[in-house]
């Protein structure tokens, strides 16, 4: 297998990923929506495409000669139905695949995806891993990354305004799952260049498991600050989101995912099968604390 098409652009993943592959001598072309992206594209070793997933005609011919392909669905703002802008995007990916008869894709999905309903924006990526195994003769291998610690950043202004963290999850002794991207690219990575898999099949990716009291006590110490983790009810998390300008239908979005790691379902088969990444919840602390001194 010679030929990679890496939608995603050059982002936390994709990017390590296409370094990789190009180290690895294949022929890699990325999809990305910005110009301004391309000369740092090509100095990777990598051909760029610039357009949008979201455009059908686009991802078709993006995929032509492609052997093996790198799908995620990118964040979508502007839109008053995420789940039906998530939808859209994947459909254009599945009728690409079975237009250009892909045969080997390696697919960004998440912790909860088994759950059809009741997770936020997860339910979305529940239904393109539906349809990517409806299609005939493909094999497809899904990541499940759990907690982003890129998401942890989000606390920095509350820890500014009210001197704590919180969410709506995390509470009392219940240990969050909690990946960094770059373990994320890692095992990508090796499913790209293995191609050991057939059929559909779903790996999960771990870094570090940890309570939310751990969190605030970890990143705290870091930035010098005594903090506590405080369990937020849906209708705080709600208020807080909205105050903050999350749109609407994110915000409520987000409360369901939420919840569903509050009560366990996010994380409920975790304990069966996972790949525990290198980066600890103490390495991740040195990054956070970069990004509060700005």
């Amino acid at each position: 297998m010679k030929n990679y098409v890496i939608t995603g652009s050059i982002g936390h993943i994709s990017k390590p990923i296409v370094a990789g592959l190009v180290n690895a001598g294949k022929s890699v072309t990325v999809l990305t929506t910005s110009t301004e992206r391309i000369k740092e594209i090509e100095q990777l070793g990598a051909k760029a495409l610039v357009g949008s997933v979201q455009d059908n005609a686009f991802t078709r011919k993006s995929f032509a000669g492609a052997d093996v392909v790198y799908t995620m669905i990118p964040p979508i703002w502007q839109t008053d139905n995420w789940r039906a802008s998530q939808k859209a995007v994947a459909d254009n990916y599945t009728d690409a695949i079975k237009s250009n008869n892909i045969r080997y894709v390696v697919n960004l999905s998440s912790l909860g995806a088994h759950l059809s309903e009741g997770t936020g924006p997860i339910a979305a990526l529940h239904d393109f891993e539906h349809d990517l195994n409806a299609v005939p003769g493909l094999n497809v291998k899904h990541l499940r990354p759990s907690f982003f610690y890129y998401n942890l950043l989000n606390q920095i202004d509350l820890i500014k305004h009210a001197g704590i963290m919180g969410a709506n999850y995390g509470g009392g002794d219940q240990k969050l799952a909690l990946v960094h991207t770059r373990d994320i690219a890692a095992v990508a990575l090796e499913e790209l260049l293995k191609l050991n898999f057939s059929g559909n099949s779903v790996r999960h990716i771990v870094s570090d498991e940890r309570t939310g009291t751990d969190v605030a006590k970890v990143l705290g110490k870091a930035i010098g600050k005594d903090l506590s983790w405080i369990l937020f009810s849906d209708e705080d998390q709600l208020k807080g989101l909205l105050d903050g300008g999350v749109p609407t239908s994110h915000a409520r979005s987000y409360v369901k995912m939420g919840a569903a790691f509050r009560n366990g379902k996010m994380q409920e088969l975790l304990s069966k099968e996972k790949t525990t990444g290198l980066t600890k919840l103490e390495d991740f602390a040195k990054e956070f604390s970069v990004a509060y001194s700005k």
